[in-house]
């Protein structure tokens, strides 16, 4: 326990203590590292941070293994371009990556793009919404259906079946009733 230590206490045994009290024990750093792959941006960006974190897991792991788990995580159409014979260190295999970073670019690698499709297929288009316009909310861009202040059938059942009565009627009965009394 901490507790039992006082400032005169060396810090190897601090540092070994601490280490021990609030390091990490489950499996996420292990999961991440493995797991993570190539998402956008530089392929020799995401080499590095990929050895990097195979290294913090594992310190001895061999030099095969890490190339093999740097590579799975790069798309597919560049690990079919590149030489596995070729490639016996990640020297070797920086200089591969270094060789198709232009493709990326060209491929638009990313995994969310601009103009989404609706279930139809077909492009939500640019008109405003005549259900805001009506309400007086603004020129708001979004289709009928998606509108938030869309009423339901339902409530404009209730909505129309409710009787409208002037208040300034229903106080001259009543102050008629209570004086009759």
């Amino acid at each position: 326990m901490i507790i039992k230590f006082t400032v005169n206490s060396e810090w190897a045994i601090w540092k070994n203590n601490l280490c021990e009290t609030y390091g990490n024990k489950g499996w996420s750093t292990v999961k991440y590292a493995y797991t993570f792959k190539f998402q956008g941006g530089s392929l020799l960006e995401y080499a590095t941070k990929k050895e990097r974190l195979l290294l913090e897991i594992n310190k001895e792991i061999d030099t095969q293994t890490m190339i093999n788990l740097i590579v799975m995580g790069l798309p597919d159409y560049i690990i079919f371009k590149m030489d596995k014979g070729s490639i016996k260190s990640t020297a070797n295999l920086y200089n591969e990556i270094g060789k198709h970073e232009h493709t990326i670019n060209k491929n638009n690698y990313n995994k969310y793009k601009k103009n989404t499709f609706d279930n139809k297929g077909k492009l939500d288009k640019l008109n405003p919404c005549i259900i805001c316009e009506k309400l007086n909310k603004g020129s708001r861009f979004h289709s009928e259906e998606k509108c938030w202040f869309k009423q339901t059938d339902e409530y404009e059942n209730k909505r129309s079946h409710s009787k409208k009565v002037n208040n300034t009627i229903l106080d001259v009965e009543l102050s008629d009733e209570t004086k009759n009394e």
